[in-house]
């Protein structure tokens, strides 16, 4: 079995579809072992720019249109269930820091990180509402939600740097050793070199 690391933000569309895909992977023989990171910190940091200074549009006009009629083509043909979210921005970065605790602690939380994702990109839910926080957090340990601006922040923010460090610039990105594949739709590619590898 091979070991792929998925480095995801609930706030990417395209981690999202990524999500919804999954079991191109798995079923050519991919062990997944979740990441998360920051998406505007590994923006900050192509940029040479303080970690926490705001993030503009990375984006020129022309790309900026092309990315959101990309969503559009992508939910048809992989008929995706969707919704545009609450907000043009949704903020996942709470849930993102809960999520950096919980694989930190070894602890399996696909239901958090589904639930989060159906949150934004189904259900047009700011998954930083506390009520809608603690509800995709479930079963988990509600000390959680206090210890997610705190530690949690501190260490999403440290684990984003060494994904950067890495060689991951973006999500969703996907890393077999040290190489690289970037985007929901490498995934057919990355697929297939599993697929090579084994037969």
């Amino acid at each position: 079995m091979s070991k792929i690391e998925f480095y995801y933000d609930f706030r990417s569309p395209f981690a999202y579809f990524a999500t919804q895909r999954m079991e191109l992977l798995t079923n050519a023989g991919a062990e997944i072992t979740w990441r998360p990171v920051f998406v505007d910190l590994l923006l900050n940091l192509q940029q040479n720019q303080p970690l926490w200074s705001e993030t503009g549009d990375p984006f020129c006009p022309p790309k900026r249109a092309h990315f959101m009629a990309d969503i559009f083509r992508l939910i048809e043909y992989w008929k995706i269930p969707f919704n545009m979210p609450y907000s043009a921005k949704p903020d996942g970065n709470q849930a993102m820091a809960i999520a950096a605790l919980l694989e930190q602690a070894g602890t399996e939380h696909a239901d958090f990180r589904s639930a989060i994702f159906s949150a934004i990109w189904q259900n047009q839910q700011d998954p930083n509402d506390s009520s809608v926080l603690q509800a995709c957090l479930g079963q988990h340990d509600l000390k959680l939600l206090q210890q997610g601006p705190t530690e949690g922040v501190e260490l999403l923010t440290k684990n984003t740097q060494a994904a950067y460090e890495r060689g991951v610039f973006g999500v969703p990105t996907f890393m077999l050793n040290d190489e690289v594949y970037f985007g929901a739709d490498r995934m057919e590619l990355l697929a297939a070199r599993l697929t090579a590898s084994t037969s």
